[in-house]
């Protein structure tokens, strides 16, 4: 049994743990009641919150019975770190499938790739089952203290592994995600390695899983702002944000040059009544994830009601302006191609470059909307 001393070095050590399941636990019930359970990056996201909850408590548990002397110490604890070495990919995944879900508008990945990404998970709990009763991962001493063993490492590139390829998604998902956004992003996916490293390089210290609590509530307040500032279908920019951003760029003393492209979607009513709206919905989604993939660091597209669309490039280059349509135009050509859907994704444009000729955004907006409904002739 502890003496008190013991008692108070065990809490000192696990508060951090025991502080951040009673934060992550009210962080779920808020985000259980707020956000939209329909949504699948919604329901993502809490799933990852239970996941890091329960690492939480089974981090707690193996650091409470660790070095007691009771019978059935041993067989609780290897248990408790059979939970923890097992399950510790089975997070990361989910917080891969977060990121993927954060940064992709694209349609959803299949049911075969998704379980190819989950195999690195069914090979770990695999390897962790074997490896307890040799000792391979982690053993107890005669004093029935942890020991890491020499193939602790394994689980660690499992876990690892999906934390570096959520950062890798996020780098490659840049062109379509606002500045702000990605490093919020970059952020969030750094702060649970940084505290596995810490945990690795500093033996007896919580920091992983703390840390993915921690960052977990900072993507909780990421999600609320995104619920106001983006489009919940498409994550275009909503009109309110849109009017705020450029309110808030044209008042700068020095207005930095930029072109806008005014686009709607052809024969969106067509596909809804021919193929019901979840397809007019799809419809919508693939051509902003199209667009976006080929807008340039800092540009943004805004939802501006119904099927109406409109792009703001940070630059005045006529010749790079019309490139770019035209590159949006080839992009949902080869996707057309390519789809086995009934329709074709095609759209009608309006463009220009900003100047002081116009009085306000209004005004030019007005403009590259009447060229777009003259091109529609």
């Amino acid at each position: 049994m502890y003496e008190g001393g013991e008692r108070m070095a065990v809490f000192l050590r696990v508060d951090i743990n025991i502080i951040s399941i009673i934060l992550l636990g009210l962080v779920f019930l808020i985000a259980f009641k707020r956000l939209d359970k329909s949504n699948v990056l919604n329901r993502v996201y809490l799933s990852t919150v239970l996941i890091v909850m329960f690492q939480l408590f089974v981090e707690t548990m193996t650091c409470i019975i660790n070095g007691r002397s009771e019978s059935w110490v041993v067989p609780m604890s290897l248990f408790f770190h059979f939970l923890l070495f097992a399950s510790a990919p089975i997070l990361t995944y989910a917080w891969y499938i977060l990121i993927f879900n954060l940064v992709s508008s694209a349609e959803p990945r299949s049911f075969t790739v998704k379980s190819l990404v989950f195999i690195p998970v069914l090979v770990n709990i695999v390897f962790v089952l074997i490896s307890i009763p040799f000792g391979l991962v982690c053993s107890l001493d005669a004093s029935n203290l942890y020991v890491r063993e020499k193939f602790f490492f394994v689980p660690l590139i499992f876990t690892y592994g999906y934390l570096v390829f959520g950062i890798i998604r996020i780098f490659k998902a840049r062109k379509t995600i606002i500045s702000e956004e990605f490093y919020l992003l970059i952020v969030f996916s750094m702060l649970p390695i940084l505290g596995g490293l810490f945990q690795g390089i500093f033996y007896g210290t919580l920091l992983m899983w703390s840390s993915a609590a921690f960052a977990l509530i900072f993507v909780f307040i990421y999600l609320q702002e995104r619920m106001i500032h983006l489009d919940g279908l498409t994550g275009a920019w909503t009109r309110k944000s849109f009017d705020f951003f450029m309110k808030k760029k044209l008042s700068q003393s020095t207005v930095e040059p930029f072109s806008g492209v005014y686009f709607d979607i052809n024969n969106l009513k067509k596909i809804n009544d021919e193929f019901g709206h979840i397809e007019g919905d799809f419809a919508l989604k693939q051509t902003v994830a199209h667009i976006k993939g080929l807008m340039g660091q800092g540009d943004i597209v805004a939802r501006l009601g119904g099927d109406e669309f409109v792009i703001i490039i940070h630059h005045a280059d006529e010749v790079r302006l019309t490139n770019m349509v035209n590159d949006i135009k080839l992009a949902l050509s080869v996707y057309n191609d390519n789809s086995e859907k009934g329709y074709q994704l095609a759209c009608s444009y309006g463009y220009g470059i900003f100047s002081e000729d116009f009085k306000s955004i209004e005004q030019f907006l007005s403009y590259i909307d009447h060229k777009m409904y003259a091109n529609k002739r």
